[in-house]
């Protein structure tokens, strides 16, 4: 109805591979009129990228100038280094996630298991994880899910929940917020970095536990030439167990999440059929 009246106006954002997804189509409303931040006309300009260094870095603005178009997050970039001055801004500015993988290999090595676990978790659960989680009664699946990344995590795997709260709680401000009783990571980027981060150190684990949508789109059985940065390629030896995940996920009813498997967007470097 207000739509109709033609006095109301719809202003949306989402990231660029939303937009471009197929089912997106469906929603004609949104497509009416479509500014992309990343073309030429309006992109921000290099004057633009350096006012607002300046705003956040202050007089270090002049350090990291050059590096403002390698990542389209640059904005974004000046305001988490504003927060955490203390890492050394070219390498942040240079490569901002091989300074997120020394702080949370530090985490692991030493011995910090229950926040490393704290952040796997958020993984796990697509980054959504709900502060109930671990003060309420919980379902026999996400008893399991929680036990196991515990376990992969090199804790005992009857860990309180609350203890793994009060390590959430910790993480606030510098890996995790929390809104609404959900807690996730401060920005989007951040989750992508984790979740391949955590890709690599425990796949098993992942695979066999982590949310329906995220084994969806997280997740390939090759490698192809126009991959996000951040999606994980699956190891031929853990194929198969990839494939059973699909076919459990099918097998409960999570049928659209295995028809939107990103595999089956992509056909077989070595046949005409799809990856999976």
């Amino acid at each position: 109805m207000l739509i109709e009246n033609k006095l109301t106006k719809i202003i949306v954002a989402c990231r660029l591979q939303v937009y471009q997804d197929e089912k997106f189509e469906s929603l004609s409303i949104f497509r009416t009129s479509v500014c992309n931040l990343r073309t030429k006309d309006l992109c921000l300009s290099e004057t633009e990228k350096t006012s607002i260094a300046e705003i956040y870095l202050k007089t270090k603005a002049s350090e990291i100038i050059q590096y403002c178009d390698l990542y389209d997050f640059f904005p974004l970039l000046c305001k988490l280094y504003n927060e955490s001055p203390e890492v050394n801004i070219t390498e942040f500015f240079k490569n901002p996630f091989s300074v997120y993988e020394t702080e949370i290999n530090k985490l692991n090595k030493k011995g910090h298991y229950r926040k490393y676990c704290a952040m796997a978790l958020c993984v796990m659960f697509n980054n959504n994880l709900k502060e109930e989680m671990f003060s309420e009664e919980i379902n026999v699946e996400t008893r399991k899910i929680i036990k196991e990344t515990c376990e992969a995590c090199r804790l005992d795997r009857g860990t309180s929940r609350l203890v793994l709260l009060d390590e959430l709680n910790s993480l606030e401000h510098t890996f995790i917020k929390k809104e609404h009783g959900i807690f996730k990571t401060k920005h989007d980027k951040l989750f992508d970095f984790l979740a391949y981060y955590f890709g690599q150190k425990m796949i098993q684990c992942i695979i066999r536990n982590a949310h329906s949508v995220f084994i969806m789109q997280r997740f390939l059985l090759e490698r192809k030439d126009n991959m996000d940065q951040f999606i994980t390629i699956v190891p031929p030896k853990y194929h198969q167990m990839y494939m059973q995940r699909m076919i459990d996920d099918w097998s409960i009813g999570r049928v659209d999440c295995v028809f939107n498997n990103i595999n089956l967007k992509y056909k077989s470097s070595d046949t005409n059929s799809y990856v999976i």
